[in-house]
Parts: structure tokens; sequence; C-alpha cells
């Protein structure tokens, strides 16, 4: 497949920068794609925006920096990281940093705020060769900023025309850059994450620690919290699910991950709910190390997950799940061995019964295994 940026563009280049909204499950299929492109062109020094383009940062920007940021440096196929950024001039220095870089080619691949990035990217490199997707963009827009790039394509035609994230990024990577399955490194669609043995082995301290060293409880890893409201499942209904699992399945321990903002407000409801706290349950959050979590799901039987990054490392660290989405959309359904259930505009909107139900399919398949 040719690409907008040509095979011999890529062989010709030094430094390229790629500009996209990352979000961790983003990361989880894009990051596939970038791999492969470092693969195929291992002469490249490929570096990162992933600040976001918005004048106030949300509160969880700070900890999807430094989980993205401890991603990305342990692959180790990429150079500098621009993260999100705390305020205006953070970003006009950042601005400032990567005009010095003298870029031969930026590409931007994403949904939101296209043209704020189309106006950076340009504004970035006045000479390199610019790739943008495009979205939703009126006349003058694209007379003001895509006009000035060497090369667009519509990402709404392609959501449109797709399944799926992994389809979609797939065709933004081989019509943007020219790659293709067969440049996949792994040959996976999603990034297979390998935590490093010490994050390991914390994990395994911690489940023996919440079992008791009982190797017949079965361990529940629930991730109920999203960044945003419509799609966090609400803990009345949560502990509803986990005071019926329990019921059924006695063997039952769990593990609540939560953002580091939230971990003692999480703490101090189970703590002060006296059925919950007769429970054995662990409440989580990667304080030292993103491998933190992924090493702690790997090492859990099940996953119970709101539509969220941790439902998209379930994939990558190969864990049976049931997923809550506030919605049908299935272009960001996780795949896998994953039990899908679709709310009508809110999570909560999907009841306990629903969500032990779907458990419960997915614990008889791994007791009776």
């Amino acid at each position: 497949m040719n690409g907008l940026v040509s095979h011999q563009q890529l062989l010709n280049a030094k430094r390229v920068l790629y500009m996209t909204h990352l979000a961790i499950g983003d990361f989880v299929y894009q990051g596939v794609w970038l791999s492969a492109l470092k693969a195929k062109y291992p002469h490249l020094t490929i570096d990162i925006w992933f600040d976001d383009c918005r004048r106030k940062p949300h509160e969880w920007a700070s900890g999807r920096n430094q989980i993205l940021t401890e991603w990305i440096d342990a692959i180790g196929d990429f150079g500098d990281v621009y993260p999100i950024v705390s305020n205006v001039p953070q970003r006009e220095q950042f601005i400032a940093k990567a005009q010095q870089q003298d870029y031969d080619v930026v590409v931007f691949v994403g949904k939101n705020r296209a043209a704020q990035y189309a106006k950076l990217a340009r504004q970035i490199s006045p000479k390199g060769w610019i790739v943008a997707t495009s979205s939703g963009e009126n006349f003058l827009t694209k007379w003001l900023y895509f006009n000035k790039l060497d090369g667009v394509i519509s990402y709404d035609d392609i959501a449109d025309s797709t399944q799926h994230i992994t389809e979609l990024y797939g065709q933004c990577f081989g019509q943007l850059l020219g790659l293709n399955a067969a440049d996949l490194v792994s040959g996976y669609t999603q990034l297979m994450i390998q935590p490093e043995a010490q994050y390991t082995v914390q994990a395994k301290q911690i489940i023996t620690a919440l079992t008791e060293g009982d190797t017949s409880k079965r361990v529940c890893f629930i991730n109920h919290l999203s960044t945003a409201e419509k799609k966090d499942y609400p803990w009345s209904q949560l502990k509803d699910v986990m005071l019926k699992l329990v019921q059924q399945y006695p063997q039952l321990v769990f593990i609540i991950n939560t953002p580091p903002n939230k971990l003692t407000t999480i703490q101090q409801a189970v703590e002060a709910d006296t059925k919950l706290s007769a429970l054995p349950i662990r409440v989580f959050t990667a304080l030292d190390n993103f491998f933190q979590l992924p090493a702690l799901m790997a090492e859990c039987d099940f996953c119970f997950s709101v539509d969220t990054a941790t439902a998209h490392l379930a994939v990558s660290m190969d864990v049976p799940q049931v997923t809550v989405m506030a919605s049908n959309f299935k272009l960001w359904q996780p795949l896998g061995d994953s039990v899908i259930l679709e709310g009508t505009g809110k999570a909560s909107s999907v009841t306990p019964q629903t969500v032990v139900n779907a458990c419960k399919s997915q614990l008889d398949k791994i007791i009776c295994a």
C-alpha cells in the first residue's frame, strides 16, 4: 500500500513527529503500529506528542502523563515525548523545543480537535511533510489549516467503514504511512504487555496476602471508574454486584482498581461498609509504575471493567472480562474473551443482576476448567 508519506520519504527522513490526543486505550492499538514503523525504518527517530491541545487539563491528566510516558519509554522504540501540559506557557515551551528538531515528517492521527493539531503541526514544522486525519471540519477550517498540509484523509469516513478500532487505526496508518498487517512485529493488532519480573513478583505478593495463600480462591479485578461520569459504574451498584457474586462464589476475592486521586475515597467506602469490610477486598492503584497495573491484572482470574483503559489492557494481558459500556459503541468494544454489556447512554443503566449473570458466565468457565 502506498501512503501519503512515501516509502522513499521515510527512507530519507531522520526524525518523525507523531501527534495524537493519546489515551491509554488508544496506545494499546496505536502503539503497535508505531513500533511497526520503527521496525520497518529503524533509522528513524520517532517522537510522540500526546498533549491534547486543551486550554485547561483535566484532573486525570497527570496520571495519564505518567502512565503513557513510562509505557512509551519501556518499549524503547521512541525518542522524545511531549505529554499533556498543565498550562498554555508550558505548551509554548514544547512548541519551541519541537521546532528545534527540524522534523522531516509530521503525522497526526485522531478525531478530536483535529484543526488545532493541523495548525500546531505546521507551526512546529514550517517546511516538513505533514499528513493528518480530519474530522467534521467546515470549509473555512479546512481552508485555514488543512490546505497548508501535504496530505489529509477523513477519519470519519474510515470510522464509518470499519467495525473496530483495530481496523480503523490499521487503515489510518496504511493510508498515511503505507503500513500493513505484514509490518506488525508481533502479528497482533494490539500491544501485548510483558511487565518486568519485579512487578510480577509484587503482584503475586498482593494476591497471596489477599487469598492467604489459598490457591482455590478466584481473584476478580474490578475497575468501575473512567474519565467520564456516564461511563462510571456507580458504587452502590458495584456493591450489589460484589455481594451477589460472593454469595454464589464464596471463593471470590476482589481487587478494586482506582486512579490515585480516588484511592483514599474508595478505601474509606469499603472500610465504612460493614458488609464490604467483611469481604476479602484490596483497593489498589499503581503508585510507583504503570506496569504494576498490567502485572496485577495478569495474575487475576477475570476482570470486570467499564469502558476505559483496563478493558483494553485485559485484552493485552489475555484476561477474561466482563465490560460495561455506556452505549452501543462497537468501535471500542474490547476483543478477546470479553462479554460486553451495553447500556442506554450511561453505564448505570446496566443492572447489577445483568452484571452478575455475565460474571457468572465467565466464572463458570474458569472454575470448571
